[in-house]
């Protein structure tokens, strides 16, 4: 697992706890697991990732910045479920981290998105900072 996702799953599993259902990353040819609570590890789920991922790579913003540019660039969209919330951070290139929590976690989501985007956009640590980190 890339550093950002490991960083980025390590925040998630901390903040959310016990609501952090699932997160999983795509591109623009496949798409990986990062994590899936055990109690939403089905077949189902499973079968349905894909269809997922692929709405999700040719998602818009209901906002462009081009439309209003005083929101700026989009960082993440939501979708509000009766059980869950579905978090997706877009990234350049049909690329990006789609994030499920229950949906208790809304409640401080606004943080929540704040931080994740700023996991995803931060660079890694140099090997350096890496190695102290570990010491």
């Amino acid at each position: 697992m890339r550093g950002d996702r490991r960083r980025l799953h390590q925040f998630v599993e901390e903040q959310a706890g016990d609501t952090y259902r699932t997160m999983f990353y795509y591109d623009e040819d496949d798409w990986t697991t990062i994590y899936v609570r055990d109690d939403l590890a089905t077949e189902r789920l499973r079968d349905s990732v894909p269809n997922i991922v692929e709405r999700t790579r040719e998602a818009r913003a209901l906002v462009r910045e081009d439309d209003y540019e005083r929101l700026g660039e989009t960082t993440a969209t939501t979708e509000v479920h009766d059980s869950g919330v579905v978090l997706h951070f877009p990234r350049e290139d049909r690329r990006g981290v789609i994030i499920s929590l229950d949906r208790e976690a809304a409640r401080r989501l606004s943080a929540f998105v704040s931080q994740c985007a700023t996991i995803l956009q931060s660079p890694p640590p140099s090997a350096f900072e890496a190695r102290s980190a570990t010491d």
